[in-house]
């Protein structure tokens, strides 16, 4: 069976990434058996897509090393559409799409007995030439995280990412690693046979099963929000009876969320947490326009006691054809949460800038890194400069 998972070699060019079993019902049962779809997601894993795309009306497509990449010839029909969102939803689907509604879930299909591939997936409603569709993102989630060593996480991060108590913050865009690089932290830590580590995590949807590591010393329990509980803010609060050591909260995408993340921070928790933002100033930015209005003031006071480490992650193209991970961070000491605290947080992105040159990474000094390591072309290392300013 491993044979069915080894990566398939594939062309540069778009043409030669074709599925090979196109005209296989999409669906047969649902909710049972879709052989077509599963054979196109086994397909695409082993192709090592990051994303899989299903829109009503149009072929498939695959994004390989941040190349898309048109994955069959014909288009996916009305009907066939409306089978594969039942399939991965359940009877109603396709009517929670037309009803304005979107969904996160995961899906998995079972290779044999042991192995599993695992997709995080979203379907969203969209207007087409004819009448309500729909597109479906899939995106395949690895059964392990790779090593911190094997991320080329840098020291200063290594130094950081472990503290007794407070807020670390890995932030990006969508698809640039930022669960990953948790995973692959949360791993370490699992493993350290001193840690006493008690992890709890929330996320939407859960994309690495953690409880298979065992530690010597530490546990983690993982909740898949909503299937388990219904928001991350009851699941920070239910945490704060439960007395973990470390909190991970998928994402604080709203203000009831990342208040309740900072509650968790200042009341002697590790919470990690990602954030969407470009880059490190503009994520503190992004922190501080999250803190509910009516408790704005005292959030940002808390923020700026609590914060540890702030990473920010993008993927620039490799030289093997894939992608490599480059990071700007800023590991906040008490001096400078002491000044952070002092200053208004209209002037947070601007001493964050000059913090990172005094005692961080910026990305500039990542890109030269990544270009020196011979991970990175020179015409890669122009292109991520152009486009940092």
């Amino acid at each position: 069976m491993l044979d069915s998972l080894t990566p398939i070699p594939l062309a540069s060019s778009a043409i030669d990434v074709v599925w090979p079993d196109e005209g296989l019902r999409w669906v047969q049962e649902a909710r049972k058996h879709a052989p077509g779809l599963d054979s196109l997601l086994t397909w695409a894993f082993r192709a090592r897509a990051s994303r899989v795309s299903f829109q009503t009306g149009h072929p498939v497509w695959l994004m390989i090393h941040g190349r898309n990449h048109q994955a069959t010839g014909g288009s996916l029909d009305e009907g066939e559409f409306s089978q594969i969102v039942n399939h991965l939803y359940g009877a109603d689907g396709m009517a929670r799409l037309q009803g304005g509604k979107d969904f996160d879930t995961a899906y998995a299909i079972a290779i044999d007995r042991s192995t599993r591939l695992r997709f995080r997936l979203n379907a969203t409603p969209t207007r087409t030439a004819r009448r309500d569709g729909g597109n479906i993102v899939l995106r395949p989630i690895a059964d392990m995280p790779p090593s911190l060593d094997a991320q080329l996480v840098e020291p200063g991060i290594l130094e950081a990412y472990r503290p007794r108590e407070g807020m670390v913050i890995v932030s990006g865009g969508t698809g640039s690693g930022k669960s990953t690089l948790i995973a692959g932290m949360t791993v370490a830590k699992l493993l350290d046979p001193e840690g006493n580590y008690n992890i709890v995590e929330g996320a939407a949807p859960v994309e690495f099963l953690l409880e298979r590591v065992r530690g010597v010393s530490s546990t983690i329990n993982q909740t898949e929000i909503p299937r388990d509980m219904p928001s991350f803010p009851l699941f920070i609060r239910g945490c704060m009876r439960r007395e973990p050591t470390d909190i991970i909260v998928g994402e604080c995408r709203d203000s009831e969320t990342m208040g309740a993340a900072i509650q968790a921070a200042i009341s002697g928790h590790v919470l990690t947490t990602t954030v969407h933002a470009n880059d490190v100033a503009l994520t503190m930015q992004r922190i501080a326009s999250l803190c509910p209005a009516d408790e704005r003031d005292n959030l940002i006071s808390a923020v700026a006691q609590s914060l540890r480490l702030v990473i920010n992650q993008r993927l620039a193209q490799s030289v093997d054809g894939g992608r490599t991970a480059l990071r700007e961070f800023l590991a906040f000491d008490g001096a400078l949460r002491s000044k952070f605290l002092r200053s208004d947080p209209s002037e947070w992105p601007t001493l964050t800038r000059l913090a990172i040159d005094e005692q961080g990474q910026s990305y500039a000094r990542a890109i030269d890194l990544a270009l020196e390591e011979g991970r990175i072309s020179e015409r890669v290392a122009m292109h991520e400069k152009r486009s940092i300013g």
